[in-house]
This record gives structure tokens, sequence and C-alpha cells, in this order.
């Protein structure tokens, strides 16, 4: 009897035991059924903006190339977007894409396309992370710039002299805290805060007293590094959202590996090269968390830059563009440019009067005021 009582005890503490692990198992990794898995098929959106007087003759928009290179080295394909399309344009390839990319450039990050399309995208990306959908953007030199402006609601930087100079980043206390950073390798680490690995091309800055100014700005983002310019100005140099998966360097990772101009200052060091494949990696594999899919095959077929030719431009500069029309004929937007105008036209009117009855559309940051109105007038054209 002693016998049987002591195996069922024994029985019964085992038990016990299993169903312990099964529930530490569980409150430390999440049932696999539950778990968010992984996408292996990352498609990365790059939008694209104006290219200005010099690259005029070649198209009216343009994506350099070194991105789309950046972008795949780490395992992720590249869809461009185009600007001054249809709003159905956006939310259509939003749907379709695991991330957006914001490159450097030098257009407005206030009045121009670029802008306001990013807008559009931003505000999408908000909308889905707030309902659980996870969806990465990162930003490069003007893509960081331009984040801030799209968060704070207006332009808040300051000029600077930090044109063709390679840095170190001064980390900020905390920044192991950070998604970006946190478990880095030591020896990535120790390259980027201990050599001039990082590679500077801007003339706007985006200063820690400007940033701490904008209460939009300091609860939205944390503050990872900073650097200082030729003059001795301190600017934030890395960030990221604390609830959005939401990325800006000033610097660029990119041009260390990819850009080959002979008289850029560039760490084409196996250093050089460690940085940017770290950055790379870490922004696909957030791609990897997003489960948006093209509707089939031939409409991810039709998206891909592939279908595209770079364009070498033999200037001394050895650059590569792809190049893009704006407005293309985007079967999407046809109707609705013609559907949506009297809308368009109704609002369009309305708004100035709503704001002299002290209603709200005044009150709106100057990027979407801005972008309200272009948005008219693009469906008048």
């Amino acid at each position: 009897m002693n016998r049987l009582y002591s195996k069922s005890k024994i029985f019964k503490i085992d038990t016990f035991c299993i169903k312990c692990m099964v529930l530490w198992h569980i409150y430390c990794f999440g049932l696999s059924s539950s778990s968010p898995s992984l996408n292996f098929r990352p498609i990365i959106g790059v939008l694209a903006q104006s290219t200005g007087k010099s690259g005029a003759k070649y198209g009216e928009t343009y994506i350099p190339y070194t991105y789309v290179n950046y972008l795949e080295m780490a395992g992720a394909r590249v869809v461009p977007i185009k600007i001054d399309e249809c709003e159905e344009y956006y939310e259509e390839i939003f749907k379709s894409i695991n991330g957006v990319l914001f490159p450097g450039g030098g257009v407005d990050i206030v009045t121009s396309d670029f802008a306001c399309e990013a807008k559009k995208l931003y505000d999408l990306a908000i909308k889905a992370n707030d309902n659980g959908d996870y969806f990465p953007i990162w930003g490069t030199c003007l893509g960081f710039e331009l984040l801030s402006a799209l968060t704070a609601g207006k332009n808040i930087l300051e000029h600077c002299s930090a044109e063709n100079i390679r840095t170190s980043l001064d980390l900020v206390k905390g920044y192991e805290d950070s998604r970006l950073f946190h478990g880095i390798d030591g020896n990535i680490l120790r390259i980027l805060t201990e050599t001039n690995s990082t590679a500077n091309f801007h003339q706007y800055c985006l200063t820690p007293k400007n940033f701490n100014e904008n209460s939009k700005l300091k609860q939205f983002y944390r503050v990872m590094s900073t650097d200082v310019d030729e003059n001795g100005l301190e600017y934030i140099s890395t960030m990221e959202a604390y609830q959005y998966p939401f990325y800006g360097v000033q610097w660029h990772p990119e041009k260390n590996i990819f850009v080959w101009t002979p008289t850029y200052n560039l760490d084409h060091s196996i250093d050089g090269v460690k940085i940017a494949q770290y950055m790379a990696n870490f922004f696909v594999n957030e791609a990897r968390k997003s489960q948006h899919t093209f509707p089939d095959v031939t409409k991810e077929q039709d998206a891909l830059i592939y279908n595209y030719n770079p364009v070498y431009i033999k200037d001394n500069r050895f650059n590569i563009n792809y190049y893009f029309k704006k407005g293309g004929t985007t079967p999407v937007c046809t109707v609705e440019r013609s559907s949506n105008i009297f809308h368009s036209i109704v609002r369009f009117a309305f708004e100035p009067v709503s704001a002299f009855f002290g209603m709200d559309w005044f009150q709106k940051p100057a990027l979407a005021r801005f972008c309200n109105t272009t948005h008219f007038m693009r469906q008048l054209s």
C-alpha cells in the first residue's frame, strides 16, 4: 500500500513539474501557433524623388542604385515607389510591401512631392502598427530629416557643415536598450564608436536643443547617438521610435560599400563594410516581421525594380540611378483622378472657410496643409 501510494505521489509530482515547464515555456517564448512567423521573402519600397536640373534628361524622378544594392545584400527585394500618384496607389503598394526606406537626396522635406508621398506612407504605417500590423520605416540622411519633419509637423533643422566628412558615433546613455543596438556585436560597436567610419553628407542638422524643445519628437523618438559638424555643432545622428519600428540615421551606411566617387571621404575598409552590413541586416530583418504580400505573383513581378534599367552616368562620379516618370500611367490611378476631382474642389473651397470660422484646417501642421493643397492641384492636372 505504501509502495503504491509512493508511486502515485511521484507520478503527481512529475506531472506537476511537466505542467510548470510548459507554462514557463509559454511565458518565455509564447505558443508557436500565436507567435508571429517571419516572412522570408521581404520586399521593401524605396521612395523616389525629383531629379532636378542635373538629371532631368534621364527622367523626372530617380532612386539611387546604391539603396537597391544595400537592401538586396541583406536578403530583400525592392519595389520603387513613384511620386505624384493617386491615393489608391500608395494604399495598394503599402499593403503589398514589408517596409519603406526614405533615401538621401536633395529635395525639400516639407514642400516636395517626396515629402507629401512620404507622409501618406508614414500615416499608413502608424495606423498599421497601432492595429498590430508590424511595418518598419527607415530614413537615411534626407530620409532621417524627413522623419523628424513628419513627426514634428514642421522643419526644425538648423544649417550645419557636415558635408563629406567621416565621424564616429557618440552613443547616448541607454543606447543598449534600443532595438537597433541591443545585443550588438562588440567589434561592430567598437568600429562605430572608435573609428571614423560613418559617412556624412548633409548641410542641415537636427540639434539636441531643437529636438528637446519639440514635445512631439521627444515623446516619439529615442536618441541613440550624436555627432558634431566641422564647426563643433552637436547634432543627432541616430534615432528610433519608442513605440514604432521607425529608424533614422543622419549618416550613410550604404555609401561605404556601393559609392565610388573619388572625391568622397568614405571608409571602404572591411570595418566600413561591416557596419553597413549590420545596418542593412537589421532593417531587412525588421521587414521580415511584416506579413504584407502582393495579391498575386503577376502583380509582384510587375512592381519589382527589375522592370527598370539602371543608368550608369559617366560624369567621374560613378553614379548609377533608376529613373521614372512622375505620375505615370499606373492603372489604379486612372479612375481615381477623374472620379475624385469634384470632391477635391469642394474640399479645397471649404477648408479656408472652415479655418475662418475657427475650425481645424489651419491648425494642421505645415506639412499636412501643404500636402492637402498640392493633392488638389495634382487632380486638376
